[in-house]
């Protein structure tokens, strides 16, 4: 018994961290606003649901999304060090393009470190710095992870394909084919790939989306939201906050809507009810304020206050700007 009981108390233990580290997070959130590090930007589907929440079954040509009037089109590219096509998938793409937009929104029209906005070029000094900041362990399978998404990101192809009238029986629609980037240049450590880093040129599109249509977000909620293994308490808190920052009256959506958007891993309607359900509770943990009725038939988002105050977000693009003039 004395020898089996340390085993059996490590699943209390890391039960008990969890709620203190819930009850800590939750906490913070309710008792200041967020700082300039903690704000981040993200887009509905650019930095969320464009990206598959587990690796599409084989022979998968393409995975899109839609907001009713922007379908965007994601295809793999070639990796050019494994030489395979591959999906970027799961949290690292999200946090990623979330990272990106918050360079992008923070230095506005000027150069920093990381942002060039005249050229639209993106520098990732180290893969040490670049885990820092998206709160990832350094070293080990996490970093290896991380890499192996990054270049899955930075070659796959996004089509933006638009409907922009009609004339009679007969509809237009517009697409844009592009890559992620126009250009990439990786440096690889051999001897530390904590020091690896890379420089990248995104495409036009793919960055003033980034920078004028993306909404912040307060990296505490995600973090949490990104706790367990499902991306979709993520996916759906981007969503809303971004939702609710031009919401002036009730929006009803119906379950197919949901499933469509946010249930690609999800097949059986049932189980994507359920889940969808309890990402709501999760969110509601770190965003009260949202205000979201479930239905039989689906869900009613009320107006409601964003994730992250307009003064909190002015404050921290000044501040961030302010340093960099410095």
């Amino acid at each position: 018994m004395t020898n089996n009981s340390p085993d059996n108390t490590k699943p209390a233990t890391h039960s008990t961290d969890l709620v203190l580290d819930r009850v800590a997070t939750i906490s913070d959130i309710e008792n200041r606003l967020p700082d300039s590090k903690e704000i981040w930007y993200g887009h509905s589907i650019l930095t969320s649901t464009l990206f598959p929440a587990t690796p599409p079954a084989e022979g998968t040509d393409f995975v899109s999304k839609d907001n009713s009037t922007v379908e965007y089109i994601l295809e793999a590219g070639i990796d050019s060090l494994t030489r395979s096509r591959d999906f970027p998938y799961g949290k690292y793409p999200r946090l990623l393009m979330a990272w990106m937009a918050k360079q992008i929104r923070s230095a506005g029209t000027r150069k920093t470190p990381t942002v060039d906005p005249s050229q639209h070029t993106i520098t990732i000094p180290s893969m040490y710095q670049l885990s820092e900041e998206l709160g990832i362990p350094r070293g080990g399978q996490s970093s290896k992870r991380l890499q192996e998404q990054l270049r899955r990101l930075l070659y796959c192809h996004i089509s933006i394909r638009q409907k922009t009238g009609f004339a009679g029986n007969r509809d237009r629609f517009d697409s844009v084919n592009m890559q992620m980037v126009k250009a990439v240049s990786f440096l690889n450590d051999n001897n530390n790939q904590d020091f690896s880093g890379a420089k990248f040129i995104l495409t036009d599109e793919v960055w003033d989306r980034l920078a004028q249509e993306s909404a912040p977000f307060d990296t505490r909620a995600t973090n949490y939201l990104l706790s367990g293994k499902s991306v979709l308490p993520y996916d759906v808190y981007v969503w809303l906050t971004g939702t609710f920052r031009n919401l002036h009256h009730d929006l009803t959506l119906d379950w197919d809507w949901l499933h469509g958007r946010f249930g690609d891993s999800i097949k059986e309607r049932r189980v994507f009810k359920a889940k969808f359900r309890e990402a709501l509770k999760k969110i509601h943990d770190v965003y009260p304020a949202a205000n979201v009725e479930t239905t039989r038939d689906g869900i009613i988002l009320h107006p409601s206050p964003t994730s992250v105050p307009p003064k909190a977000e002015r404050r921290a693009l000044d501040e961030g700007r302010g340093d960099w003039q410095r």
